[in-house]
């Protein structure tokens, strides 16, 4: 097994500065995460938080479509993640379209990673409906797993309805890109045993409260995790191969500027790799672009290059 990291750009912080966003800065942003061995760049959703949420420790978000697109345009290997796009806020026949576009443009380097959102005020803003999103959840991903494979869609969900329609155009990656679920407990392994990938946060029970997920701290949580994953797919009749395990939040933020033991952090692969998982997701800061460049160079060079 080799161990695959990604890298969630630096706007993902809540002290994030505007400078992240500047286009040369994203570029170079890009280039760094590809030329120093990352396998992945993601970028999180949040069109419209609560300003009482981004007062209080939420982080930044850049429009997740157009960002991996304009990196995509100056790089071509990395692989563009979304970490993670909320299914609920959007028509899925519209994602779909924005997923397969991507897709082709990219040269096949999507992958979805999805969850159904937590913040209450952000789907009243976006006009999505916050006690169906688990509902509206499954059926995006139904979309996802059957529309591509089909010359008409015919569907109808919660305020929409197709009748013989096409989603064009066909992704790159057939019959869809990877599909990551995100979700600590039952729901999320059950899902993702249907999937491509479960992705797990690490989480405190306060913070945990807050996403609306369970809490997750330390090894015995993913390993419960990966058991509760591995039963599904048997029941599901599918090898234990078939889904990637991610573990996002394991670490702390990355910042060049304080540093980080590496062999702690090799040590850390190690240990996950033995359980089975087999990428990580790693949070980048965004006060500072050339930082957050630097930031994301040196670790690929020194963590991610010998965690292989």
């Amino acid at each position: 097994m080799v161990m695959r990291f990604a890298i969630q750009h630096g706007i993902g912080e809540p002290n994030w500065s505007p400078s992240v966003l500047d286009p040369h800065a994203m570029a170079d942003f890009a280039r760094a995460t590809e030329e120093s061995g990352w396998d992945a760049l993601a970028f999180t959703d949040h069109p419209a938080p609560s300003s009482r949420w981004a007062r209080n420790g939420g982080e930044g978000s850049a429009e997740p479509f157009g960002a991996l697109a304009f990196c995509a345009a100056v790089t071509s290997s990395v692989r563009l993640l979304t970490s993670v796009l909320v299914l609920p806020y959007r028509n899925p026949l519209f994602t779909a379209h924005q997923i397969a576009t991507l897709d082709a443009l990219s040269g096949g380097r999507v992958i979805i990673g999805a969850g159904t959102g937590y913040l209450r005020g952000e789907f009243h803003a976006v006009g999505a409906d916050f006690a169906h999103r688990r509902e509206d959840f499954d059926d995006a991903v139904a979309v996802f797993q059957d529309g591509w494979t089909v010359d008409e869609l015919a569907r109808a969900g919660r305020g929409y309805e197709a009748k013989g329609n096409v989603l064009q155009p066909r992704p790159l990656q057939l019959p869809r890109p990877p599909l990551w679920i995100h979700g600590n407990g039952a729901w999320g392994t059950e899902r993702a045993a249907r999937a491509d990938g479960w992705m797990i946060m690490m989480t405190s029970e306060q913070l945990a409260r807050t996403v609306r997920t369970r809490p997750a701290r330390g090894l015995a949580a993913v390993r419960e995790g990966i058991a509760r994953l591995r039963e599904a797919l048997d029941r599901a009749e599918r090898p234990h191969t078939d889904v990637e395990i991610v573990v996002a939040g394991n670490w702390p933020l990355l910042d060049v500027r304080v540093g980080w033991d590496r062999d702690r952090y090799l040590a850390d692969v190690a240990e996950l790799e033995e359980l089975g998982v087999t990428w990580l997701v790693n949070a980048v800061i965004g006060d500072d672009a050339a930082a957050s460049q630097e930031t994301a160079r040196r670790f690929g060079e020194e963590i991610v290059r010998a965690g292989r």
